[in-house]
């Protein structure tokens, strides 16, 4: 125990630097989303993502409580040069080897001693906050160990191991210079960013590992539901396993909007773990079927093409237009599925149908937000019929341009 305990001031002051470390690492993870091409790296951090944003929510709940309702108020520039420096890692083995192996790892150490530090009956509730994120980052730095060591070891045999280790060393200078997690002195000088470290967020096009089928829309024939139910279950699922690029594309999103209040931002990181969800349903149903993952064509072509549009449009286009006109097409295939008694792929559509009407309900919520902080004279009205109009040209997905005719959209 130490000689004296944390004041409520001092205690305040840490968790102000937790919660700014929880946000950052989950802004720079989901930029990174599209950009690594491994799917396993994807399907964990989009888990990662989640917890980490629910992770700086409890933090800032518990701020709250201890009245400080701007926590982002007095975050020192080390600190902020920190969390943009993250976003510049040249691959999948840098960004891990430092969002987790240095910061998260720096902040497992520190919410595990916290507890020893701060008033035990006082100060209860941090205590219980920072224990059961202790767990979680256990699991998750657990994870990065393993991942990194794998891909160090690949990285190994292209002569790679000396760059990754001085971007490793880089931002561990930054992250002592900026204070590290507590926010001790430091007369550490800043180092310059290592050379051939360009900012590659937000990833135009998104990333997939190699030799994996690319989507061809002129070959995408949809089979009819009551005559071929298997080959349209079959058919309906490779394009579920597909919902990773709208995990992506809702990475990209939340990277590019940082002036977006902090609840647009954990409602996104939410919106964004649902779809790798909807993309693991697709993974399971497709596995149960005697696929592997790789041998499903992924259709990257939607994520590139939303990624030619800015921001406000591709939040507003997967939002209020191509969300709800999907809902129709759901309830369809609920039923249809409970009448074949799939129950394993009705349940999968309902969990889908149900976090999609959330989805919908933060699009109305919002749209109308992002429209006004970036400027956009439209309504929100008005930015659907556009977007809508933009997706019957450009998507390559031909079901996105059936529902969105079914819904009554035409080519204007």
């Amino acid at each position: 125990m130490p000689d004296k305990n944390l004041s409520l001031t001092q205690n305040v002051e840490r968790l102000k630097r937790y919660a700014f470390l929880e946000q950052s690492v989950m802004r720079t993870l989901a930029g990174w989303l599209p950009g690594a091409p491994e799917w396993e790296v994807k399907n964990e951090i989009g888990l990662h993502i989640w917890e980490d944003a629910d992770a700086c929510e409890r933090l800032r709940v518990r701020l709250r409580e201890m009245r400080t309702h701007h926590p982002e108020k007095g975050i020192p520039e080390a600190l902020r040069h920190l969390a943009r420096e993250l976003d510049c890692a040249a691959n999948t083995l840098e960004l891990l080897s430092t969002v987790y192996l240095v910061v998260k790892k720096a902040l497992l150490e520190t919410y595990r001693l916290h507890p020893t530090l701060t008033y035990p009956v006082f100060d209860r509730p941090t205590i219980k906050v920072l224990g059961e994120l202790t767990e979680i980052y256990e699991r998750q730095v657990a994870w990065a160990e393993e991942m990194v060591a794998r891909l160090r070891h690949e990285s190994d045999g292209g002569g790679d191991g000396e760059s990754v280790g001085g971007w490793e060393e880089y931002i561990a200078t930054l992250f002592a210079a900026a204070g590290g997690v507590d926010g001790a002195a430091s007369d550490i000088v800043v180092p310059a960013r290592p050379t051939g470290h360009p900012l590659l967020l937000p990833w135009k096009e998104c990333q997939r590992e190699p030799g994996w089928p690319v989507f061809d829309p002129d070959s995408d024939l949809e089979p009819d539901r009551e005559t071929q139910p298997y080959a349209h279950r079959e058919w309906r699922f490779r394009h579920y396993l597909n919902e990773m690029t709208a995990a992506e594309t809702i990475g990209s999103i939340l990277w590019m909007t940082p002036e977006m209040p902090w609840e647009f931002q954990y409602n996104t990181a939410r919106h964004l773990w649902d779809e790798v969800r909807h993309s693991q349903l697709g993974q399971l149903v497709i596995r149960q079927l005697g696929y592997e993952v790789g041998d499903i064509w992924q259709v990257v072509q939607i994520y590139n093409v939303m990624m030619t549009l800015p921001a406000v449009d591709q939040y507003a286009l997967l939002t209020t237009v191509i969300e709800p006109n999907g809902m129709p097409e759901k309830r369809r295939n609920i039923e249809h599925f409970e009448d074949i008694q799939d129950d394993v792929a009705a349940a999968a559509i309902s969990y889908d149908w149900s976090d999609e009407n959330y989805h919908i309900r933060w699009g109305k919520k919002w749209t109308p937000v992002m429209l006004q902080t970036y400027g956009y004279p439209e309504t929100p009205e008005e930015i659907a019929a556009r977007t809508e109009q933009w997706l019957l040209v450009h998507t390559p997905v031909k079901m996105q341009v059936r529902m969105a005719e079914e819904a009554g959209a035409t080519l204007g």
